[in-house]
């Protein structure tokens, strides 16, 4: 395997530090670019505004390939207009000056709320299972801003020839690990009442894997990635949470597995070897010898954020 120089745009953040640590772990000479430095810096800070194509510039000039994460994560960070805005020149900014000097490669992190059935004001999905081929509908700025910038990644690639891999991630976790198990599982029972995003997560160990593992893949083209755990979060089987709660929802297949995420990742596994390692309910099968099989409620008892509908 060559040595990369690789840039991390958002590496202080909650997936960038996972990336930078693995990175440096595989030998690499990495960068975090971002407008704080990490509470633990492990390796050279760039500041930089990321909608400032001269800034960016003189920092993807000295490096092989850019995993571009600096983008701002949500309506809950900023109006809607400035979300779009600001994470659409983010992006265009690092996918264009990526192609411009022929980096190797460059990660695009996307999010699966530019499917509209993820986030605020969700819609049904056409289908479950879902793969990458799955529609984009965003519903709201940020989701919209990801799949505008989605399209210009696919532009780049097809005009100007750079390598660009799209991940599409549900929500990130980071709360839970393998030596801290969680001590009291009452709000897994909590979680039976309604299943936003279908009750998705992926761990950000295994989130950040992904970006090692593709940021040294030989392939080129542009490619879209779903990184989920291999089954949702969920006190009661999926299937009847959607049935009770999301009666606009296509079914699940009659076989489909009880906890197993309906969001597929088949194509990470093939292109790249990843498989997630982080499975919430295996710490729970551990501690109880069975699955959880908590009764579906009529009413969300989390306290949670609610399904919101288009008017």
């Amino acid at each position: 395997m060559n040595k990369l120089r690789i840039a991390v745009t958002g590496g202080s953040g909650q997936i960038g530090r996972w990336v930078i640590r693995l990175l440096l772990e595989r030998g690499h000479e990495v960068v975090n670019v971002d407008q704080r430095q990490a509470n633990e810096p492990l390796t050279r800070f760039f500041y930089a505004d990321l909608t400032q194509r001269d800034q960016v510039q003189r920092i993807l000039e000295q490096v092989d390939a850019v995993c571009h994460l600096g983008e701002i994560p949500g309506l809950r960070s900023g109006a809607p207009h400035h979300v779009y805005t600001h994470n659409c020149q983010a992006g265009a900014a690092v996918l264009q000056t990526a192609a411009d000097l022929k980096l190797k490669r460059a990660i695009y992190t996307s999010s699966c709320q530019a499917y509209g059935c993820f986030g605020d004001y969700q819609i049904a999905p056409e289908r479950l299972p879902f793969d990458e081929t799955l529609p984009l509908k965003p519903q709201n700025a940020y989701g919209l801003s990801k799949a505008s910038n989605e399209t210009y990644a696919r532009q780049v690639a097809r005009l100007q020839g750079l390598s660009v891999a799209i991940f599409r991630f549900p929500c990130v976790w980071s709360w839970f690990g393998e030596d801290e198990p969680p001590g009291h599982w009452e709000w897994l029972e909590k979680n039976t009442g309604a299943a936003p995003e279908c009750a998705t997560y992926v761990h950000v160990a295994d989130a950040a894997r992904a970006y090692v593992l593709a940021v040294e893949s030989e392939r080129t083209g542009c490619e879209a990635y779903h990184f989920s755990a291999k089954e949702v979060c969920s006190g009661a089987p999926l299937a009847a949470r959607l049935k009770a709660h999301h009666p606009d929802y296509p079914t699940l297949p009659d076989d489909w597995p009880a906890f197993k995420s309906p969001m597929l990742t088949d194509k990470a596994r093939e292109h790249f070897g990843w498989e997630p390692k982080w499975n919430l309910l295996d710490f729970y099968r551990r501690q109880f010898g069975k699955d959880p099989d908590f009764p579906v409620v009529k009413e969300d008892r989390e306290g949670g954020r609610k399904r919101r509908l288009m008017p």
